[in-house]
């Protein structure tokens, strides 16, 4: 029987295949399987702007605009689809033809099986073009969404068939074709000077590599056999800036496809998580401060387009993010006009919540709604309403607070500027007892009516990242019933909503295994001495990722990936960088 099953270092059902700096993609069907005649191969476009839907979502395959299949004698044949950490292979009982992302805007293709590939535009496009007139050497243009692939044929000969276009092979049986990205109109170099498909393939095993052995070479045994994927689950979200998409320094992605965007307190935690390269995590905490607003509000998400404008944003995890970096990295290595441009960012950001969440003027910020609270469907402001004062927006800024301190000092910024950022931490800690507590648990209120929270959401437990700066007895009491039969605590990590609660839905914040809430909950417990706890969650973490792969929602019953979570047209989420780096931080910090 012939194989009926590809090759897999990534299922294309779990993440699309791309590389860094791209906005390439490969994707199956959203219906597809892996299974030969039960999948179709996709080129995809990651410039998504959410707000122009310039990729139309409602379409069946969403932001799959390309199709790619095997032709033989004209005809096209079921096909399957295998993967290396390099290359995507489309493989049949008479040969296959490969394809890799040579270059940022350049995918090659390469079979000499004598089989052909037929390219077709999805149909809500307008039909190939013929560009016969480029030096007479048959090339071809489609469109791709925002943008427009010129077909470049090396070997073999590129022919209009209907909407589509067919690439047939030469007189060895050989195809050579290149897919290279316009968003101008066209002009592409002599032939002769594109690199050849090794070439291509020497480059991204160059920068795929580089990048591994730079950010985490090995982990412990336990968690290696995961360790390639998640760094190629990382590697393949990760944006550069390139003179044409809107982000000024290099950032990380959530997610291909739905989430194609680089979140707002997602980018400090990818610091931290990806700290062993120094450059990169700098540049990547950095660069959400190159995108205030006026009012010094960070954009929420950034796109191949900004989303200006709105309520948009999410938790100011920098602060705590930034004094961990200034404990845990060389930080004397970091230039000092980079630092006074973070300090510059830090204070604007925290001076906005000051300035725009506090809006009765009792030194506690508020939510003002459910997408800055980051806990998108959490039931805690669903009982209570907005504006919300939550204990974890006021713990993240007590430490933007004491980091402004910090930094200030070790930048030079006077003594008297230093001590007050220090001194309204403090203050604000006081604040959080005072405002939060009630003597056994945390809760959040809407303070013009008064109404208290009385849901147990892990989100109300995240002062305990306030560490010993908390009394002893809050923090004992916290972990108590963080770790009782009514809290969070699972064999798969912390779950988002007790475990008993009334509330417990399996949602994103309302039961669920999430990055976040592991991620953050574990510096918590070590924050608070307990290291012992935080291995714990870590390692239980960790282990499901490893078995079941890198979405950012798992469930808490089961351990299992949770892809209940629809949108767009959507069946499904794929791997997400959110969770891929939080994997090889925690399994290289506690896997040991």
């Amino acid at each position: 029987m012939e194989k009926i099953h590809g090759d897999l270092f990534v299922d294309l059902l779990h993440s699309p295949f791309s590389r860094r700096g791209s906005f390439f993609a490969f994707a199956n069907s959203t219906n597809g399987q892996d299974l030969i005649g039960k999948c179709t191969l996709w080129l995809c476009n990651c410039r998504i702007n959410m707000n122009a839907m310039s990729v139309d979502f409602s379409a069946n395959n969403g932001f799959r605009q390309v199709k790619l299949e095997l032709l033989k004698d004209g005809k096209a044949l079921p096909a399957l689809i295998s993967t290396t950490p390099y290359e995507v292979i489309l493989s049949s009982r008479h040969g296959s033809v490969k394809f890799v992302i040579g270059e940022r805007k350049l995918v090659m293709c390469e079979g000499s099986d004598n089989l052909g590939l037929r390219i077709t535009p999805a149909p809500r496009f307008m039909a190939p073009a013929a560009l016969d007139t480029m030096e007479g050497n048959g090339t071809k243009i489609i469109n791709f969404g925002a943008t427009r692939i010129l077909l470049l044929p090396f070997a073999g000969e590129l022919s209009l068939r209907g909407g589509s276009v067919d690439i047939t092979p030469d007189e060895n049986g050989a195809i050579r074709l290149g897919f290279e990205d316009f968003v101008l109109d066209p002009v592409h170099r002599p032939m002769e000077e594109y690199p050849d498909y090794d070439e291509c393939l020497a480059s991204v095993k160059a920068d795929f590599d580089g990048f591994c052995a730079r950010v985490c070479p090995s982990l412990p045994a336990q968690y290696e056999p995961a360790r390639l994927h998640a760094l190629w689950c990382t590697w393949n979200l990760i944006v550069d800036p390139d003179g044409e998409a809107a982000y000024t320094r290099t950032m990380v992605k959530m997610i291909h496809s739905i989430f194609e965007s680089a979140f707002v307190w997602q980018q400090p935690m990818q610091a931290v998580w990806l700290s062993n390269d120094l450059e990169l995590a700098w540049e990547i905490f950095v660069a959400g401060f190159d995108h205030l607003d006026d009012n010094g509000r960070m954009i929420d998400s950034l796109g191949y387009r900004k989303n200006v404008g709105g309520d948009g944003l999410k938790p100011p995890a920098h602060g705590m993010m930034l004094l961990w970096l200034m404990d845990n990295i060389d930080f004397a290595s970091i230039p000092t006009e980079s630092k006074e441009y973070v300090w510059e960012g830090m204070r604007r950001w925290t001076e906005y919540f000051i300035e725009f969440r506090d809006k009765d003027h009792d030194g506690v910020m508020e939510f003002q709604n459910q997408i800055e609270t980051g806990w998108e469907d959490s039931p805690y402001y669903y009982e209570i309403g907005f504006p919300c004062a939550s204990p974890d927006l006021n713990a993240f800024i007590a430490l933007a607070m004491e980091s402004l301190a910090r930094l200030g000092r070790d930048i030079g910024k006077p003594e008297d500027v230093c001590r007050k950022w220090e001194s309204s931490s403090k203050e604000l800690v006081t604040k959080i007892v005072d405002h939060f507590w009630d003597g056994k648990r945390w809760f959040a209120y809407n303070p013009l009516t008064g109404e208290k929270s009385q849901t147990a959401n892990i989100s109300l437990y995240c002062p305990l990242i306030l560490g010993d700066r908390l009394p002893k007895d809050v923090i004992d009491k916290s972990i108590e019933f963080m770790f009782s039969p009514d809290g969070f605590n699972t064999p798969f990590g912390l779950a988002s909503e007790g475990l008993t609660s009334d509330n417990f839905r399996h949602g994103f914040t309302s039961g669920s295994i999430i990055v976040p809430a592991e991620f953050l909950m574990v510096m918590g417990l070590e924050a608070c001495g307990r290291a012992d706890l935080a291995g714990q969650v870590a390692n239980n973490y960790c282990a499901i990722m490893r078995d079941h792969g890198f979405y950012h929602i798992h469930n808490a019953l089961t351990g299992k990936e949770d892809r209940s979570l629809t949108a767009f047209g959507e069946p499904g989420l794929f791997w997400s960088a959110w969770a891929s780096s939080c994997y090889i931080w925690m399994a290289s910090r506690y896997g040991g």
